[in-house]
């Protein structure tokens, strides 16, 4: 062979060993592993390139120690094209199984001529470089793993062919990694994602009834693109944090273009927000040929502000016997069980609230007190269940102070401006009247005449009732047909009152609680009204055949009277 004929061959070897080296890769590090993590660590290598690569000789390294790579039993270090070889703690084969059966057998099994990896195994608090290293020494791959990773989940390269950059690798989606298999978090040929941070409402609060836009963005993470999707919309009505039939919020948004990859696609639907509360809204994806649905749900609370006086302030304890502790008592004046978590009370210092940090039922015309301390419990005996310790106390002046009751959104539900002489004294609390009666009226208010100074948990001992009967509701015709038909197209609700001036709230219901139209709003009222219902809802929109409540309410707030009444109207059509 001649000189140049041979220095020809020679750069040819050279260049192929040379690429081939620098195509076997690090794609996955399992730093901390579940149970022992002196036997459960491994690190994975693949040979990206078109032609087996022998690995004799090849060590790797943690920044602090070198090891060499061997053969488990002794055979040959050919890893051929394609391949996947899993490096295992050499003690792994004596006291674990816990990726025998995960890795398969067309994995190249491969351990180390040392006791760990570097000189004391992966870190699981530092992030640690590891390096793998060639024949010859020299750096074919490195990668610096993140530590933000929990017990058993593995740091995995997305694009294997990519570079070893942070924005590259990623926690895995599994339990234990995927080792000698397909990366969790490779890139797939079909997958739509939505992200929760993606699902955005304006506004963020509102009141019950009024119009929320909701909108949604959708990633195409595939490699293909994507076409004929669709994306749904739910209110987590029964709780369960699942998207069911019967809980949509709107129609679905129909997709029958084609997202490429990279791409992402926005929505936007308009949601009539229904009860007061915090509202789980979750919105998901249908694509028939996504191969990842893991990603496919985005979920986000929006609060809905309760109105005033659904609860009101109904008893306070403001100057306790010493050693006793301060108390207030509420009462849920709504017609439905409330929620108080994350509801708050503060004093005059409106800055300084105290939360309520858990989940408290109060049903409607029932009460619950909030104590300072359990002391109270020495003197009174509230019913079982109707009582809470709040943190944070708002501590309340014995001359005059307020209380102040908001709800989740921080929307002031009621507020009580008292003075001593409203009533109340040293161990005797200030009780309400009635609940319906107005809040910040002195009138309103008198001292507990019971002997133990106080009924927290119970009917106030100064309990009158003044709320009248009289107050009758007539609709016709019932049921009505809106159809523009000229014929019973409005129902026309009738109301007489046993008051000879009021201000009216008139709203209508459907069957499921949620305010379908809000008729009258604070209206100006005599002892003998009517109004219309056009069988439209808030948004202006025909509401659907069905039974619906119509919900009246009149207050008289310079004599403290308010009266109720509700009555059921079907809205009818053709068939």
């Amino acid at each position: 062979m001649d000189v140049n004929r041979f220095l020809v061959v020679l750069l040819i070897t050279v260049f192929t060993a040379s690429h081939s080296d620098a195509q076997v890769i690090l794609s996955e590090i399992m730093f901390d592993p579940v149970e022992s993590e002196f036997d459960n660590e491994f690190v994975e290598i693949v040979n990206l390139s078109d032609s087996a690569t022998d690995i004799s000789g090849w060590q790797i390294s943690d920044g602090a120690g070198v090891d060499e790579i061997l053969e488990v039993n002794g055979g040959r270090l050919i890893l051929d094209p394609g391949q996947i070889g899993i490096i295992l703690d050499p003690s792994y084969f004596d006291n674990s199984d816990l990726y025998d059966d995960l890795i398969p057998e067309t994995s190249l099994i491969l351990t180390l001529d040392n006791r760990t990896f570097g000189s004391r195994g992966l870190s699981n608090s530092t992030p640690e470089t590891v390096s793998l290293l060639n024949a010859e020494e020299e750096i074919v791959s490195e990668y610096t793993f993140s530590i933000d990773n929990e017990m058993g989940f593995s740091d995995e390269k997305i694009e294997l062919s990519g570079p070893n950059t942070p924005n590259n690798w990623a926690n895995s989606k599994t339990l234990l990694g995927s080792p000698g298999q397909p990366n969790t978090v490779a890139p797939l040929e079909f997958d739509l994602a939505v992200f929760s941070g993606d699902l955005k409402f304006t506004p963020e609060q509102v009141q019950a009834g009024e119009i929320i836009t909701i909108t949604g963005t959708i990633r195409n993470l595939g490699k293909e693109s994507a076409t004929d999707f669709v994306a749904l919309v739910f209110d987590d009505l029964d709780g369960d944090s699942l998207g069911e039939v019967g809980e949509e919020v709107a129609p679905a948004f129909e997709f029958t273009g084609s997202l490429a990859s990279g791409d992402s696609t926005t929505f936007s639907i308009d949601y009539q927000s229904s009860s007061p509360g915090q509202h789980l809204l979750i919105l998901r994806i249908d694509f028939s040929l996504d191969q990842d649905t893991t990603n496919n749900v985005g979920r986000k609370s929006v609060l809905i502000a309760f109105p005033q006086r659904t609860a009101v302030i109904n008893e306070i304890m403001y100057s306790p016997l010493p050693d006793q502790a301060e108390w207030i008592e509420i009462f849920n004046l709504s017609s439905r069980s409330i929620d108080l978590y994350h509801w708050r009370i503060s004093d005059s210092d409106t800055h300084d609230q105290a939360f309520i940090d858990e989940h408290i039922q109060v049903s409607t015309d029932s009460y619950h007190v909030f104590v300072q301390d359990s002391s109270v419990l020495a003197v009174f005996s509230p019913p079982a269940g109707t009582f809470t310790v709040l943190k944070n106390w708002p501590s309340l002046n014995n001359q005059s102070d307020s209380v102040v009751l908001y709800d989740l959104t921080g929307s002031q539900i009621d507020r009580v401006d008292y003075n001593n002489n409203w009533g109340g004294d040293t161990g005797i609390s200030l009780e309400k009247i009635n609940p319906e009666l107005a809040s910040n009226d002195s009138s309103s208010w008198s001292s507990s005449v019971v002997f133990e100074g106080g009924s927290p948990g119970a009917q106030n001992s100064v309990f009158t009732d003044i709320l009248p009967s009289e107050t009758t509701l007539n609709i016709a015709p019932n049921p009505f047909s809106p159809d523009s038909d000229g014929e019973d197209d409005f129902a026309v609700i009738n109301f007489d009152l046993p008051l000879n001036t009021a201000v009216v709230n008139v709203k209508i219901y459907d069957l499921r609680g949620r305010l379908i139209r809000f008729l009258a709003n604070n209206r100006a009222a005599g002892s003998q009204n009517r109004i219309i219902w056009d069988g439209k809802d808030n948004s202006g929109q025909l509401a659907r055949m069905g039974i619906y409540i119509v919900f009246l309410q009149a207050l008289n707030a310079q004599a403290g009277v308010t009266t109720t009444a509700k009555k059921t109207v079907v809205l009818a059509g053709k068939l």
